[in-house]
């Protein structure tokens, strides 16, 4: 168990850089206060990816291990936290794989103001989603994007990271990432504009 003053003293610290240095020389104090600092995010990526909260406590867990068992061979190419989010996401694919679960992401807790960013518009959200219905079906045909698809459109929208920054955490080249995020907007609006059409064909044979 680290030492309770021992950690006390590295909390104050915000060079993560250091943090991470004093890890690599084996500072169990060190890797604690990375661990806490941390956790959350891993955790937020998990549940997202996994759609299971105590399986994405489990994969919490197994991302740390993964951390202290390599951090020794981190060589800062990329940021701590883009090097974390690699390690978070492999995680969560070998999880996936082990279960063989294709519908891997669930997004209707996201909200609509990331995915109007993402589809390049500047409505309001509420413009998008007038009605619970809407917002539901709409959430439902994000949720039917590919995983490779599905997985920038998250990193990319909702956690802010760089297209650099998705492109190290997925092991893709940059313009890989360019690709699919715009692959997966022109599907996306094409599934919209489907669904749209449909709804509107279905009104008029019940009219």
């Amino acid at each position: 168990m680290p030492d309770v003053e021992a950690v006390a003293i590295i909390e104050p610290w915000n060079d993560v850089r250091e943090l991470v240095r004093r890890c690599q020389q084996g500072d169990l104090c060190a890797f604690t206060v990375l661990f806490e600092r941390f956790q959350d995010r891993v955790y937020d990526l998990a549940s997202t990816i996994l759609e299971d909260q105590a399986e994405a406590e489990d994969a919490v867990q197994d991302t740390f291990l993964r951390v202290f068992r390599d951090i020794a061979g981190y060589r800062h190419k990329s940021s701590f936290e883009t090097w974390l989010v690699a390690v978070a996401v492999n995680v969560c694919r070998d999880r996936l794989r082990r279960r063989k679960v294709r519908q891997a992401l669930s997004l209707d807790w996201l909200g609509a103001r990331w995915l109007a960013r993402a589809l390049g518009h500047g409505e309001d959200p509420a413009e998008l989603v007038q009605r619970e219905e809407h917002h539901r079906s709409l959430w439902d045909t994000v949720g039917h994007l590919d995983e490779r698809y599905r997985l920038p459109f998250i990193l990319r929208y909702h956690y802010g990271l760089s297209c650099g920054e998705v492109a190290d955490a997925l092991g893709l080249a940059t313009g890989t990432v360019y690709v699919r995020l715009s692959e997966g907007r022109r599907r996306l609006r094409q599934m919209l504009l489907e669904r749209g059409q449909a709804g509107r064909s279905g009104k008029r044979r019940k009219g």
